[in-house]
């Protein structure tokens, strides 16, 4: 059987600070990956001219706008080659057999659509060397909000290779007609729940989602979203995402039974934030309704062409009925 060929892409936006751990450990893989290419989202920190010079192996796209990592992951797609294609982002250290475990855990089983890596908190580990878990994958509830699989769990502890509900975006392999069929990722989402709607795609189509182990990164955690955007920018591409998701992969029934309590709950969070004057968050909230009545037929169109390609009815039965947004929310307001 033929071995299938793998592409690395790495999207970058002004994090020069991180190419240089993350390019050496990309290189130093037990399995090299076929091709490596970095799509810079017009950068203004001489990343491109910094990778060119110090790595001349990566094939750099320079995007002329910063089209986040959603159109910029499909972009970066299409310049591709390899069977199977890895996303990873730059703020990562990898282990040296990631990409191995990777190739080896998707290349066992066809019904396995995505491979997820294990991500562990950096700095726990270059403060003490101790591998805490960030994520091994997610777990998502009926209303579209994912949470981590296992944070803060001992590594040492997780199973070799386990069923989740979605990908994170930090390092994930998926096999190219798969990405493919879902036609990538939605382009409109910028970022934030962009991987939980590809995963749901993914997962429609009568795909597994699993986490590997032994590929595992050590991840600086929202090193580019936590410095570069503020809270309430992030609020809104959640929120906005989130509603889109449910809209497109939801059957009628689903979509009739929980929608409405997610707009009870949204509703619920905009009057608390009106209570606590914070109105940049309210206005987060009101704009992504907004921007999903003037998007309804486009969704619309996109959810025609996913339910008619579907092989699973649905997933509800997989997800938590318990809305992870009420179980987070004591932890939240004090934050407010």
């Amino acid at each position: 059987m033929k071995k299938p060929t793998v592409s690395l892409i790495v999207l970058n936006y002004n994090g020069k600070q991180h190419l240089r751990e993350y390019f050496d450990s990309v290189f130093k893989q037990t399995l090299l990956p076929d091709e490596v290419i970095m799509l810079d989202n017009a950068s203004t920190d001489d990343s491109v001219a910094y990778v060119q010079k110090n790595f001349p192996k990566v094939r750099v796209i320079k995007n002329p706008t910063n089209d986040g990592t959603a159109l910029g992951s499909n972009i970066a797609f299409m310049e591709s080659n390899g069977d199977l294609v890895i996303f990873q982002s730059n703020d990562l250290l990898l282990d040296k057999n990631c990409v191995k475990y990777l190739v080896d855990t998707i290349s066992q089983n066809a019904r396995i659509g995505i491979v997820t890596s294990i991500l562990l908190q950096y700095s726990r580990y270059k403060k003490d060397k101790k591998l805490i878990v960030d994520n091994a994958g997610g777990v998502m509830d009926v209303y579209g909000l994912g949470m981590q699989k296992y944070p803060e769990a001992d590594y040492q502890s997780l199973q070799e290779v386990e069923e989740v509900s979605f990908s994170y975006g930090g390092s994930f392999i998926i096999r190219r007609e798969i990405f493919l069929s879902v036609r990538g990722y939605d382009g409109k989402y910028f970022t934030l729940n962009d991987d939980i709607d590809l995963s749901w795609r993914v997962k429609l189509l009568g795909y597994n989602i699993v986490f590997c182990k032994n590929s595992f990164v050590f991840h600086k955690v929202s090193a580019t979203l936590g410095t570069l955007f503020n809270r309430s920018i992030k609020r809104y591409w959640s929120e906005r995402n989130a509603m889109r998701t449910l809209l497109k992969n939801h059957i009628l029934r689903d979509l009739f039974c929980y929608f409405p309590i997610y707009i009870f709950l949204l509703f619920g969070e905009m009057g608390f934030f009106l209570l606590k004057c914070r109105f940049d968050l309210f206005w987060s909230d009101m704009k992504a309704l907004l921007w999903n009545i003037f998007y309804l037929p486009d969704t619309m169109s996109l959810r025609k062409y996913i339910q008619e390609n579907k092989k699973i009815n649905t997933l509800s039965s997989q997800l938590s009925k318990k809305s992870y947004k009420l179980m987070l929310f004591n932890s939240f307001k004090n934050t407010i």
